[in-house]
């Protein structure tokens, strides 16, 4: 084996220890919602009910960049015949039976105009759209739970 060879796999190994203690570091996303829930409560607005659901959004936006895949757009289920009206339920048309809305765009001054925000809904009940929304960007990070229709953002550190 060459001297390049090996350089180049103790390279590569460094940097996997690297990347594994920086993951060891954060938080798991269940601890974290519980975090911003308990904040939530201090502050004397409504909680997340289905931490474990949110959980599991927010690993699959860390990790592959999408929301799950019972996520589609408003578009998208008008298309299928949900009329748009928050007070009917998306499950009450068949082909968005057990479906959720993510993916739309969000646009806020409270957030960096330099990037583009998506928002999805959290906590779904029966197909009825609530209050309670997750915004969040793909060019980074930066995650926030609304439980007030947007009136008041809270971060969600990341987690894994």
């Amino acid at each position: 084996m060459t001297l390049s060879v090996t350089f180049k796999k103790a390279v590569f190994f460094a940097s996997l220890l690297a990347v594994m203690q920086a993951n060891a570091a954060l938080p798991t996303c269940e601890n974290e919602i519980r975090d911003v829930n308990t904040f939530l409560i201090q502050q004397g607005v409504a909680r997340i009910n289905d931490v474990d659901d949110l959980a599991k959004t927010l690993r699959s936006l860390t990790q592959t960049g999408r929301l799950p895949a019972r996520y589609i757009t408003s578009d998208e289920a008008k298309r299928l015949g949900w009329s748009g009206n928050e007070t009917e339920s998306l499950w009450g048309v068949k082909p968005t039976n057990n479906k959720w809305i993510g993916g739309d765009n969000y646009i806020s001054p409270k957030l960096p105009s330099s990037q583009s925000w998506f928002s999805a809904d959290i906590d779904v009940f029966k197909g009825y759209r609530g209050v309670k929304r997750l915004v969040y960007t793909l060019s980074g990070p930066q995650r926030y739970i609304t439980t007030d229709k947007y009136q008041h953002l809270v971060e969600v550190s990341s987690c894994q």
